[in-house]
């Protein structure tokens, strides 16, 4: 009796010592990935709204400088330029004049930082925006 009593004390399962490395180890991964999937998808709703922004702003350019719509490429330009935190072409905004005014619609590839964490997901995600503005 007393050898099992003293082969169970020396079990690696009865000692405690350890057990939390071994939880964080199982938990540590699945802390990650949720960490990185929120800071992904934060990036993604921040750079669709700053997009929205942009084509906000151009489209308001675009009306008050040029209600003829006579000027693309400036107001292209200008949305480019006014595209905070990311560098956006300009042939990725288009200008056209129709019945509600000024419109200017934009679309941009959003790459993931980290696409192998979330194979589920397209890489790159085209995100669109479109703004009109009476003239």
């Amino acid at each position: 009796m007393r050898l099992r009593e003293a082969l169970a004390r020396a079990s690696i399962w009865g000692e405690p010592h350890g057990s939390a490395a071994v939880e964080f180890a199982f938990l540590l991964p699945v802390f990650l990935l949720m960490f990185l999937g929120i800071v992904e998808f934060g990036r993604l709703l921040w750079t669709q709204s700053s997009l929205q922004h942009t084509v906000e702003a151009a489209a308001r350019y675009a009306a008050i400088n040029y209600p003829s719509c006579a000027s693309t490429s400036q107001t292209t330009s200008y949305a480019a330029a006014e595209m905070f935190g990311q560098s956006v072409p300009t042939s990725d905004f288009t200008l056209t004049c129709g019945s509600c005014g000024t419109r200017v619609t934009a679309t941009f590839s959003f790459s993931l930082v980290v696409p192998a964490l979330f194979p589920f997901i397209p890489n790159p995600i085209t995100l669109s925006a479109q703004s009109c503005y009476p003239t």
